[in-house]
């Protein structure tokens, strides 16, 4: 009897110290698998600090997306070609025809000045339009029209941009000229509209009614 006791107290001793083995063991293998995946993160995050640090900053670039608008701005009208601008003054134009109405000669439907020649198109409802026809070759050279004391420094000083917009006819062979053109202007803080045309597109200008829609700025 006493020797079954010893027999069975020495294997509940062994199962007890297997256990108690096994307990060790497991814990251990995890405090191991623990420690491998907290070195893995630690490294991990180190190579992106030091990835982060190495990339260059990137600056993050402004886009100004044109949105044609209504407006009750003045607009001041040119011409894009050949890479030349031409500048159409309407109270030029208007001047012009002021002296035959106060005068005995009938009003003319057609006038020829410097650079291009207007007629003057007769609408209803108090409305009329004038179609603008430049002459070849006319217009001068971006480098010239923007120059210190040319024609661009003396119409942005004579027409402020809270109250003016420009706005140009743009030839298909002018396109570069003219974003390099707008964006100038935009640093400026004047609105600009435009409208692409070939060289056998009506250049005109309507007043009242007519013009609704037709010019606007962006």
């Amino acid at each position: 009897m006493r020797k079954k006791r010893e027999l069975f107290g020495d294997f509940q001793s062994n199962l007890n110290l297997d256990s108690l083995v096994d307990i060790v063991s497991n814990n251990v293998g995890i405090l191991v698998i623990l420690a491998v995946f907290m070195a893995v993160f630690s490294f991990l995050d180190k190579n992106e600090q030091l990835s982060s640090k190495e990339q260059p900053v990137q600056q993050i670039e402004k886009l100004k997306i044109p949105w044609s608008h209504a407006s009750q701005k003045n607009s001041l009208l040119l011409l894009l070609r050949d890479d030349r601008l031409l500048y159409f003054d309407r109270a030029f134009v208007y001047q012009r025809f002021k002296k035959f109405l106060s005068g005995k000669d009938p009003l003319p439907s057609e006038i020829s000045l410097d650079q291009y020649t207007i007629k003057l198109i007769a609408g209803g409802r108090h409305t009329h339009c004038i179609e603008f026809i430049p002459s070849p070759g006319t217009g001068q050279w971006w480098h010239q029209f923007s120059r210190l004391g040319g024609l661009m420094q003396t119409l942005m000083n004579k027409f402020p941009p809270q109250e003016n917009y420009f706005f140009f006819w743009v030839d298909t062979d002018s396109f570069d000229l003219f974003r390099e053109i707008r964006k100038s202007l935009w640093e400026q803080r004047f609105e600009v509209g435009w409208k692409p045309v070939r060289m056998e597109s009506t250049l005109r200008y309507c007043s009242g009614d007519d013009q609704t829609g037709r010019f606007k700025p962006q």
